[in-house]
């Protein structure tokens, strides 16, 4: 007597092989892999575009300061070295503001004092107005600042009437012969935001300080506030 057998159906549940198994593993793998790297690519660009624009921020508020006030400037001292550190200073004044209905004399000549402290990694700028007395708290105009290589200050002053190459030693770009009709303050730094790194390098005419001008106030007026 014959044994009745059951028959499966074709397609029965019998599992998949290793060969099936691995193939599967490996596109998983590969797609897997690709999308992480699409969204560390994604967010390394986002990363960048908001460091790009947090260093060109800073840049532009430095350069609008700066352009405003040694325009104007009627006297430059400096660049000056700290007392005890390796901060750098630059003073200089502008003209007085206008006189309002609260002032029982005309105002004097206001005094601006820059400093860069390579500690802090910053470029401040103190203000005040004569014959009031230095602030103890400076404005920043830009953080994350540093030297370019081979830079001892950001701040370079050309004078008026004297070869370029005299007045301000190690300064590129203008040859021995330049004479300058007005003061010229270079300022050069860079600002390094994350991996970002933009470079400021501007050069700032002061159109009230010039040759054979006569100097209409005391350069020490704004110059002895103190470098520490």
């Amino acid at each position: 007597m014959s044994r009745w057998k059951r028959r499966r159906p074709a397609g029965d549940d019998q599992g998949f092989s290793l060969m099936e198994v691995m193939v599967t593993t490996a596109i998983t793998g590969v797609v897997t892999l690709m999308a992480v790297t699409a969204t560390i690519q994604i967010y390394s660009g986002t990363k960048q575009i908001e460091q790009n624009s947090v260093a060109g921020d800073q840049l532009d508020i430095a350069f609008t300061r700066l352009d405003r006030d040694l325009h104007y400037a009627t006297m430059v001292n400096g660049p000056t070295a700290g007392a005890s550190n390796s901060r750098s200073y630059l003073e200089f004044a502008i003209p007085a503001r206008e006189k309002t209905a609260t002032d029982a004399t005309d105002p004097l000549p206001q005094c601006r004092q820059l400093m860069f402290d390579p500690t802090q990694k910053s470029l401040a700028m103190y203000s005040w107005e004569l014959p009031g007395t230095k602030p103890a708290l400076p404005a920043n105009l830009a953080t994350d600042v540093a030297l370019e290589d081979g830079a001892t200050s950001p701040f370079l002053v050309s004078k008026p009437g004297l070869p370029a190459a005299a007045a301000s030693p190690g300064t590129t770009g203008l040859g021995s012969e330049f004479n300058n009709t007005y003061l010229m303050v270079r300022i050069r730094f860079k600002v390094k935001v994350g991996d970002v790194v933009q470079r400021f390098d501007n050069v700032f005419t002061s159109q009230n300080v010039y040759k054979d001008a006569v100097q209409d106030q005391d350069p020490s007026a704004c110059a002895n506030a103190g470098r520490p």
